[in-house]
């Protein structure tokens, strides 16, 4: 697994084809050039379709490709990222977002167009930090986090694995989000939130809270 984004104009492989992929396909444009993307996708796509996760593997094996998994919803990209070989799985940044030198983007994490990822962040597997978010200094962000367009994490905070960042939302400095929880769009986060918790609101008040079943 690589911590680096991909180099100018090397050839990569998309696990997932919908609306994401799409996304972050146009984020790389002139960064990466995109051989193939593999899943169910209902979009003219100017490269191969793959049938599989498999085939994605097999010719990224075969012709040294790099794999990114570009599926949307959180759980289910964690579930694909733990079922492909480390060593295929990197990380990809967009040439207009910025991210420090000492950041590490864990295997397959996603930087698009105009985001910001500040000095010292530790991002994990299959974070997405999507259009014009912010997550400053010192962040940890846990794997398969979604951070929103739009949304900010302020230095030291900490937001779990599986947790999703609605659009607009802000996390205040220093503010630990437990895993799997919700942040609604717009809400301000001024308080540590539990595991599963859905918040909204200015400031965020928790809605309710699901209990998440074994996988």
């Amino acid at each position: 697994m690589s911590s680096e984004p991909v180099a100018v104009l090397t050839p990569w492989i998309s696990v997932g084809a919908g609306g994401h992929a799409a996304s972050v396909a146009h984020a790389l444009l002139g960064v990466a050039e995109l051989v193939a993307v593999a899943g169910v996708s209902t979009r003219e796509w100017s490269v191969d379709v793959l049938d599989s996760d498999a085939d994605a593997i097999a010719l990224a094996q075969q012709q040294d490709r790099r794999l990114v998994v570009t599926i949307g919803e959180n759980r289910r990209r964690l579930e694909v990222i733990d079922q492909l070989p480390p060593d295929l799985l990197f990380s990809a940044a967009a040439n207009t977002s910025t991210v420090s030198a000492d950041v590490t983007l864990g295997g397959s994490s996603v930087v698009l167009h105009h985001a910001h990822v500040g000095p010292g962040a530790r991002v994990g597997r299959g974070v997405i930090v999507n259009t014009a978010a912010v997550v400053e200094h010192d962040v940890t962000l846990g794997d398969g986090v979604h951070v929103a367009p739009g949304a900010v994490v302020l230095g030291g905070a900490s937001v779990g694995a599986g947790t999703f960042v609605g659009s607009g939302a802000t996390i205040l400095p220093g503010v630990t989000v437990g895993a799997h929880a919700v942040i609604g769009a717009g809400a301000v986060v001024t308080r540590d939130v539990p595991e599963n918790a859905c918040v909204v609101g200015v400031p965020a008040v928790e809605r309710h809270r699901t209990e998440r079943t074994p996988s």
